[in-house]
């Protein structure tokens, strides 16, 4: 009997998106100035030893391997209107006893570009609070197999809208902030099910000094319906429902974790993050969520004019290093 794979989240991309991504959002509460910008690039390493039933409980049935690094630009059109761009390139590797078909769950690494991911927000209100409305869409640069524990998407679009909450705590905390972000998000139909997404995430952070921050995130997804693990009676390749079965299930997961980032100079920050499934139904739980990445900011010829002997000041700062770059959506 073959066993179930989870759809993608915002992230696993996450995060991937993330997520897909995270907290490398696609979506940020603060916007760059305008003219301004940040390129990155960003290293994920995703493992899965567990599969989570439709009652939480879970089961080894083989572990996953997912790495992938994504190249991303956030640019700032106007002072309170963004752009964000992100490419990611991804790798799976499947290791157990109950592949869904080969060669691509042969316990290889099989690689492929994913879905480029395309994001606008708006920075609505500054006071009390950042408010950021959002509309993204993501799709498949080129078709690749998602019939496959080892599959790096669901080789289909979605198109998510949602909002971004930023404060920062000047006062009472000086040193401190937080962003959530709500997000709804639409996706490709396929058998006649469309398990539209909700997703929730948020972010902590705390400047112990004017270049290093630490963070607590929490990501979450709540899916619109879609089928759960009993509903898939025919487990083999050649049925057309279990074949879709990662496009059509009903994945929700709530995810834990930290991540630190340090601005080496004005222009470099470096940072990264770690995430683990604390509970989810029919799909993977993600026993690891590594990232790594490194941002260089830069400046078009029409941005704001800036003295170059002018230090940053600790509102820019902490911006900068707020605003990470997304991540990976991965699904395995």
């Amino acid at each position: 009997m073959g066993v179930l794979k989870s759809a993608p989240t915002s992230f696993m991309l996450i995060l991937l998106l993330l997520s897909p991504l995270s907290t490398q959002l696609y979506g940020q509460a603060w916007t760059p100035p305008r003219g301004e910008g940040d390129y990155s690039i960003v290293f994920q390493d995703l493992y899965t030893r567990d599969h989570m039933l439709q009652d939480g409980s879970r089961i080894d049935a083989g572990h996953v391997n997912l790495v992938g690094v994504v190249q991303s630009i956030d640019f700032g059109i106007t002072d309170k209107f963004a752009a964000t761009l992100a490419v990611p390139f991804g790798a799976g590797r499947y290791n157990g006893k109950s592949p869904h078909q080969f060669p691509i769950d042969d316990g290889t690494y099989h690689t492929s570009l994913q879905d480029m991911g395309i994001g606008l927000r708006y920075n609505w209100r500054a006071r009390p609070l950042m408010l950021t409305p959002f509309v993204l869409g993501t799709f498949p640069m080129n078709h690749y197999e998602h019939f496959a524990h080892s599959a790096i998407g669901t080789d289909s679009w979605e198109f998510r809208m949602g909002v971004n909450v930023g404060h920062h705590f000047e006062s009472v905390i000086p040193r401190a902030y937080y962003q959530v972000q709500y997000s709804y998000a639409v996706v490709q139909s396929f058998m006649n099910f469309r398990p539209n997404r909700n997703r929730f995430n948020g972010e902590f952070g705390y400047f112990l000094t004017k270049r290093l921050s630490v963070r607590a995130l929490a990501l979450s997804q709540l899916t619109q319906g879609g089928l759960d693990v009993n509903d898939f009676h025919n487990r083999v390749a050649t049925d057309p429902l279990w074949s879709q079965h990662d496009r059509i299930q009903r994945v929700n997961v709530f995810n834990l974790g930290g991540g630190a980032a340090y601005n080496v100079t004005r222009n470099l920050d470096v940072f990264g993050s770690l995430l683990h499934t604390m509970w989810g139904i029919n799909g993977h739980a993600l026993y690891t969520g590594v990232t790594a990445g490194v941002s260089w900011s830069f400046r078009m010829p029409w941005a704001r004019p800036r003295l170059a002997y002018d230090p940053p000041s600790n509102s820019e700062t902490w911006q900068a290093q707020v605003n990470q770059p997304p991540q990976m959506q991965c699904a395995h």
